[in-house]
């Protein structure tokens, strides 16, 4: 395992919501867990809202950089190298193996041969140049800050076009007293954010540098393609991250479990051509490509309302039958069945 940074968890952007789903399914860490998302208030463009709280807790805040060294320990243990502040500078797919060339931090070249590479890179597609497959070309833009926050135990979903334009902000409070404070937006996400800051907690430039923002794009569409000879691509890196809301973690794992079985029958077979990876991405698309193209167009839909139609749908969204169908069939990570159901209710 190649990884350019320092130390494994390192410099991550990230809220770190998980669905209680993938606990479940993956059996997740519960040492990383920060604090749960059981009620939620959105808010309109103009200061209305309305709460969700769920029958069960909806999902959990973890520590990312903790729940990263956490699975590194696990991959170390099973038999995995890892090799850390080194960047790969160069890669060939040969006939007989897949060659990469990594420079070191202290500037000493290497070169590893294998007869597979797994690409897991999230936003940073340098990588791809070399392996012949384009990048996705959809993205928002995200910045979030981490502050001190003595509210209530509440996640707070802001939206408007003054807010957080072609998308939403959020609050999300954590058991350790802190709160991490973001937004996904078209452009402008430090702008944004940091008017959204002056809004919820006026004087945090009195604490706070603007450099303490950090800031990432977010993909927004799938790879058409996410294999080729000897190589699978997984995670952000493919695209498997929800259209919806910008969250990755349970579709990258859904995404690897489908690239670990690929990878094992490829051993089987002895040949790692793109023909013999290739079920890899129907896979993946078959089990999460309908919820990311219909997470993709709402959203750009919702990104083309006025701030008064916003309003318009916040009122609707407050009566009775849709917060009780809501409680029925929301689920954290799977949005095209409620937003189909609450779209046939009758007007």
């Amino acid at each position: 395992l190649l990884d350019q940074k320092k130390a494994i968890g390192e410099r991550i952007v990230c809220t770190g919501i998980i669905g209680a789903e993938a606990f479940k399914k993956f059996d997740l860490p519960e040492e990383t867990v920060l604090g749960d998302i059981d009620k939620v208030r959105f808010y309109s463009p103009r200061g209305a809202y309305f709460d969700y709280s769920p029958p069960e807790t909806l999902a959990k805040v973890v520590d990312r950089p903790r729940f990263n060294r956490y699975y590194a320990g696990k991959a170390v243990a099973a038999g995995a190298q890892i090799k850390t502040a080194c960047r790969v500078e160069g890669i060939r797919c040969k006939k007989e193996n897949v060659s990469v060339r990594v420079m070191d931090i202290d500037g000493r070249e290497s070169f590893y041969e294998s007869q597979i590479l797994i690409l897991a890179t999230g936003v940073n597609y340098k990588l791809f140049e070399w392996i012949g497959l384009p990048a996705p070309k959809n993205f928002l833009y995200g910045a979030q800050i981490h502050i001190p926050f003595k509210g209530e135990n509440w996640t707070s979903v802001y939206s408007g076009r003054e807010a957080a334009p072609g998308a939403f902000a959020w609050v999300v409070p954590l058991h350790t007293g802190v709160a991490r404070v973001g937004l996904l937006s078209e452009k402008n996400p430090a702008f944004y954010l940091k008017r959204l800051l002056d809004q919820i907690r006026p004087g945090w430039r009195d604490d706070f540098k603007e450099s303490d923002i950090d800031l990432r794009p977010v993909v927004q569409t799938p790879l058409e393609k996410s294999y080729t000879d000897r190589v699978l691509i997984v995670g952000e890196a493919a695209g498997q991250i929800k259209t919806t809301t910008g969250g990755g973690i349970y579709y990258g794992l859904l995404g690897a479990a489908f690239a670990a079985e690929t990878v094992k029958e490829a051993f089987r077979k002895g040949r790692f051509s793109a023909d013999v990876l290739s079920p890899y991405d129907r896979r993946w698309k078959k089990e999460i490509g309908e919820e990311l193209k219909f997470g993709f167009y709402f959203r750009k839909l919702f990104a083309k309302l006025s701030d008064e139609q916003i309003e318009e749908l916040f009122d609707r969204m407050i009566q009775e039958e849709i917060l009780n169908l809501a409680h029925r069939e929301a689920e954290f990570d799977w949005h095209k069945s409620l937003i189909l159901s609450i779209f046939k209710l009758p007007t």
